[in-house]
């Protein structure tokens, strides 16, 4: 199917409308793995305000429990963090991960399938990371 616009701005609409009421977590990272976009699911996963989400990297919002060891000299991601490697831009393009994060100051174990996709606009390069939270499909079975 495909779908015809008369105006970028209703093509805009759609997907601006796809993306927040996507059932799975959806945010959008610079190079410096800060939250430039997020939908209505990543705040739910993350159970954070609007105001400390955008800006701000990944782990710090997750509240990973691993962050800041084995950190590199010149930034704040822990050395060995699949997180990091996925959002870096290598090879990897999705993972399972199972890991504690500190939520509402309560460690959590979260099983999370992370897919993260190349993007550039206005020649900025992003990586789209969509999120599924898969913690309770585990304990279920």
């Amino acid at each position: 199917m495909r779908l015809e616009f008369v105006r970028i701005e209703e093509a805009n609409d759609l997907v601006n409308q796809l993306i927040e009421h996507h059932p799975q977590a959806i945010i959008l990272v610079d190079h410096d793995f800060k939250v430039k976009y997020f939908n209505k699911s990543f705040q739910n996963l993350t159970k954070s305000d609007k105001g400390d989400i955008l800006e701000h990297e990944f782990c710090e919002i997750l509240g990973c429990t691993r962050r800041g060891k084995l950190v590199y000299k010149d930034e704040r991601f822990c050395k060995y963090c699949q997180i990091r490697d996925l959002l870096s831009g290598s090879n990897l393009s999705d993972m399972a991960i199972i890991q504690d994060f500190i939520i509402h100051n309560e460690v959590v174990t979260k099983h999370l399938h992370v897919v993260t996709h190349r993007l550039v606009m206005n020649s900025i390069k992003y990586r789209l990371v969509v999120i599924e939270d898969r913690t309770q499909k585990t304990v279920l079975t």
